[in-house]
């Protein structure tokens, strides 16, 4: 059978595995103390209790993020749409979409506008990352007449100045690491942005920097929303209009 529902893909695969990696060898070592306390040194056994809480809080943070992917930013992903309340004409930009969250959110609130997802598609941000599986997941939704998909980097964006009334992106600028880079990406972001347009931005690091970065391009109404710890990380909300 083929896949019947949208897969908005694992956020961050390599750190969850890696915490789940710690996480049983934690619990694995404090289950073997527990049965081998008879043989082991006093000392060890005084390692018994630190290994399984922090093998336990290794899984439970995994646990999160997993639950994270899957359902909160789904609902974090509803109340960004709604606060856009979108006509149904724009055109959309989202920036770094993945398995287009935030793209096939808004393409649903659409009649005669587009959604445009742009990304690298990494496979270290999002397990399964493609084009194609995000293509697959706005035919289930309904929504691929509504969207076009382009390879690109967000820090030299391929459309004109001035080519969307709305741009989106849902924890993908982090993903450079270089301050100057990031930036970059905030200029080109407001670039092809028009005048009156909005932004929509989610992150779980560097708020603070985008929102001084919109301000000094000219943005205005910036603000800063959050946190949200649907990721165990805070996760931030920036908005912000250009200037008429």
């Amino acid at each position: 059978m083929g896949q019947t529902y949208a897969n908005y893909g694992i956020d961050a695969p390599d750190v969850v595995k890696r915490l789940v990696i710690l996480g049983l060898i934690g619990m694995l070592f404090g289950m073997t103390l527990i049965f081998a306390s008879n043989s082991m040194p006093r000392l060890l056994k005084i390692l018994t209790g630190p290994a399984l809480s922090i093998g336990f809080t290794f899984l439970l943070a995994a646990l999160l993020m997993i639950w994270g992917s899957k359902f909160w930013k789904l609902r974090l992903r509803d109340k960004m749409i709604n606060e856009l309340t979108l006509r149904g004409d724009e055109v959309v930009l989202d920036v770094g979409c993945g398995h287009g969250l935030l793209l096939i959110g808004a393409a649903k609130r659409l009649t005669k506008g587009k959604a445009v997802g742009i990304d690298l598609w990494q496979q270290k941000d999002q397990a399964g990352n493609s084009a194609e599986a995000t293509m697959a997941n706005a035919h289930i939704e309904g929504v691929a007449d509504r969207i076009e998909l382009k390879d690109g980097d967000m820090r030299d964006l391929p459309f004109e100045d001035k080519s969307f009334d709305v741009i989106v992106s849902s924890w993908a600028i982090h993903n450079i690491y270089e301050q100057a880079g990031r930036e970059k990406a905030i200029r080109e972001i407001v670039r092809v942005l028009r005048p009156g347009g909005r932004i929509s931005i989610v992150d779980i690091r560097h708020a603070p920097e985008y929102a001084l970065a919109f301000a000094e391009c000219g943005m205005k109404d910036v603000q800063t929303k959050g946190p949200n710890f649907l990721f165990v990380i805070p996760s931030y909300r920036v908005i912000a209009t250009k200037q008429d």
